[in-house]
């Protein structure tokens, strides 16, 4: 249904493409919450930065990676120079490029505005939607990209801003919070692992 919309065009087709993308970032929607929240929390209660829910909220737009929000909250607590922050995100961050070449093919002829915002939001998860998005219509499978971008986007900062929320307004403990993400990619592990055995 969702190829026989794609090649019809008009608004039909963008509404189905929409609805599948926000279907498709459920499974986002429950990860970065909760790990934005974590991150969030950490971020107002550990870097000591002033107004923690906006600047949790402007750093999870700016980077829209989990491991760097909770990478660079030591890093502003010690107060770390702008060029230490910088390369420890590079660092951190330098296999987005890689998803990006490959995309350079499907993200060709959109405004560059768009383009931009695909590239700086690409993240794994964001990028394996991307990658496995059956729309075969070139634009309605662009449109679905920007989607999917901007709704995980949406996500991430809601989140982070939230648990930044809670951080300052709660006596919320951080001790151990910075595990969350370790625990996330055990789990993710683990499923995978589980997956692989049964098909054996």
């Amino acid at each position: 249904m969702l190829r026989q919309f794609s090649r019809q065009g008009g608004r039909g087709a963008r509404f189905a493409v929409f609805s599948r993308a926000v279907v498709d970032t459920l499974p986002i929607l429950m990860g970065y919450s909760t790990m934005g929240f974590a991150a969030g929390v950490l971020m107002s209660v550990e870097s000591g930065a002033p107004f923690a829910p906006l600047w949790a909220g402007l750093s999870a737009f700016a980077f829209v990676s989990g491991t760097l929000s909770f990478a660079i909250v030591p890093a502003l607590a010690s107060s770390e120079s702008l060029v230490h922050i910088a390369v420890l995100a590079l660092c951190v961050n330098f296999r987005y490029a890689f998803y990006g070449f490959s995309m350079i093919g499907r993200w060709k002829n959109i405004p560059l505005l768009q383009k931009l915002f695909l590239v700086h939001s690409l993240a794994d998860e964001i990028y394996a939607l991307d990658v496995a998005c059956a729309v075969e219509d070139p634009a309605m499978n662009r449109f679905y990209c920007l989607c999917n971008h901007a709704l995980s986007v949406m996500y991430w900062v809601c989140g982070t801003t939230l648990g930044a929320v809670a951080g300052a307004a709660l006596p919320i403990p951080s001790k151990g919070i910075e595990f969350a993400m370790v625990a996330l990619f055990l789990v993710i592990f683990t499923d995978q692992m589980r997956d692989a055995w049964k098909k054996r």
